[in-house]
């Protein structure tokens, strides 16, 4: 029988998510569901396993840890979760690579349809923080200023994600001048 240290150790080595840990732990998942800890427990090893993202991040700057870090803070969309997530954006490495930078742009705007309200914009609108928003969009603008040579495949992408921003701004009411825009990130 697994004991609730093991599960804990399984739970954050899966990044918290049951389909991780069914995919690459199938037998020590069928223990640990057979467990049936409850959801409190599990938003406890959540909420630690986002803070230990948050510290590898600051000392190693890896986007990805980003990524991996809002999947599993996503389901929270509260404040203090979002506060961590802005700070660790900050402590991104740069420079990124064009498609590094659309990964973490889509982290922002959402990888869903803007209907869906997902990414850390709309989480920071859905939580009155309009300041936060602003910040962020000025973020994957910032992102989305590519200057070197890419491959259409690229371009395409950077374009796409463009149009995102000039939805969600709309949708949100952003203010950001077409001046500002086409001025600061050539739109």
């Amino acid at each position: 029988m697994m004991t609730l240290q093991e599960a804990r150790e399984l739970y954050l080595k899966s990044d918290c998510s049951y389909f991780e840990m069914c995919t690459r732990y199938y037998s020590d998942y069928i223990e640990y569901r057979q467990l049936e800890l409850p959801k409190e427990q599990e938003d406890c090893w959540k909420n630690e396993k986002i803070q230990m993202l948050y510290k590898e991040i600051r000392k190693t700057g890896d986007f990805r840890l980003f990524g991996r870090m809002y999947e599993i803070a996503r389901e929270f969309r509260d404040y203090d979760n979002l506060r961590i997530m802005l700070e660790a954006l900050k402590r991104i490495k740069h420079p990124l690579k064009p498609r590094q930078r659309i990964i973490v742009v889509e982290t922002i705007l959402g990888r869903k349809s803007i209907k869906a309200r997902s990414g850390l914009i709309y989480w920071a609108i859905d939580n009155g923080q309009k300041a936060s928003a602003i910040l962020l969009m000025d973020q994957a603008l910032e992102l989305l200023y590519i200057t070197e040579k890419v491959d259409s495949d690229m371009e395409k992408s950077i374009r796409k994600q463009r149009r995102v921003c000039k939805n969600i701004i709309s949708d949100l009411n952003l203010n950001f001048t077409k001046k500002y825009l086409k001025h600061y990130y050539n739109f």
